[in-house]
């Protein structure tokens, strides 16, 4: 009778273990799959000369394959949404390490950058999948509840929300367009601002200086800098003009402070131009054209200089 007790016992045992396996198999088969989608979203891991790296404002601002056709190099378009100036550091530093050829660096700017609100405030999620390098997995942990970090942590699958199997997926297709299509609505933009209802300009020092913080160490690592302010709709930008006009002086005077930075703005004329916004702080297809190809002409430029 124990006998056959125990060949019952190991039959579930082992059969216990073969699930176990098959799932484990599974779970790092689906992550490894997808992590390298996202590395050719992303750029990650490649030998690109050039990295652009923002928010949503800057990924739907400039084309990357417009962008390489005309410039005849590789470029990483490492631009997530919502992500704020310490991730978008944590991002810099993915680049760095991976990417051994970086030259060039165009970090998106804008007046609200600076704020924090309005940003997602759970974007750590966002990095879930590079948890395995030890800076991301240092950031989650000091952002991510506990149970969180460690449920994502042991199981790879669960690291990959809807937006993020998509740009795995458009890694693999190689597709970066702007899916934005539509006009800005002005006259419900202009009803919003006349009550009041419009995300304030608020800097924090904190972010500042986290921002200069960057800009340093991208300066350690003899990597040229633009800070690229792809345009913003003119009647947001005029809500609140003098604090609007304060940041542009200040991405202004770090090109004066810095040899390695270079500001570029192009709210004008492009900013009173509403056919060619989305909303009022993106682009549609036909705003991303314009500014790609005038964005393509002044690098074209800049690479003539420093051959």
């Amino acid at each position: 009778m124990n006998t056959k007790y125990n060949n019952v016992i190991k039959n579930y045992f082992w059969k216990g273990l073969l699930f176990v396996f098959i799932l484990f198999s599974i779970d790092n088969f689906t992550n490894y799959f997808l992590l390298k989608g996202l590395h050719n979203y992303y750029g990650l891991y490649d030998n690109s000369e050039m990295a652009l790296v923002g928010h949503s404002h800057l990924m739907l601002g400039l084309d990357k394959i417009k962008l390489e056709e005309g410039l005849k190099i590789e470029i990483s378009k490492y631009t997530r949404e919502g992500v704020n100036v310490a991730e978008r550091d944590l991002m810099i530093d993915q680049l760095v390490k991976s990417n051994q050829k970086l030259k060039l660096v165009v970090y998106g700017v804008d007046a609200w950058m600076f704020t924090g609100e309005g940003l997602s405030e759970n974007s750590y999620k966002q990095f879930y999948p590079f948890m395995n390098e030890e800076i991301i997995s240092d950031y989650i942990h000091k952002n991510a509840p506990f149970e969180d970090f460690w449920q994502h942590f042991l199981i790879k699958s669960s690291r990959y929300n809807e937006a993020l199997v998509s740009g795995s997926f458009r890694g693999y297709l190689k597709k970066w367009d702007n899916l934005k299509f539509g006009v800005v609505d002005t006259i419900s933009l202009k009803e919003h601002i006349k009550k009041d209802q419009f995300r304030k300009i608020v800097s924090t020092k904190a972010n500042r200086r986290k921002f200069e913080e960057t800009l340093l160490k991208l300066s350690k690592y003899n990597i040229e800098v633009i800070l690229f302010y792809v345009p913003t709709l003119g009647i947001y930008n005029n809500a609140e003009s003098v604090k609007f006009n304060y940041e542009i002086s200040y991405f202004k005077s770090l090109e004066i402070k810095n040899p390695n930075v270079i500001f570029l703005d192009y709210n004008d004329p492009y900013s009173s131009k509403s056919e060619l916004f989305y909303d009022k702080i993106h682009l549609n297809p036909s705003g991303q054209k314009i500014i790609t190809a005038k964005f393509v002409e002044d690098l074209q430029y800049f690479y003539k200089k420093h051959k």
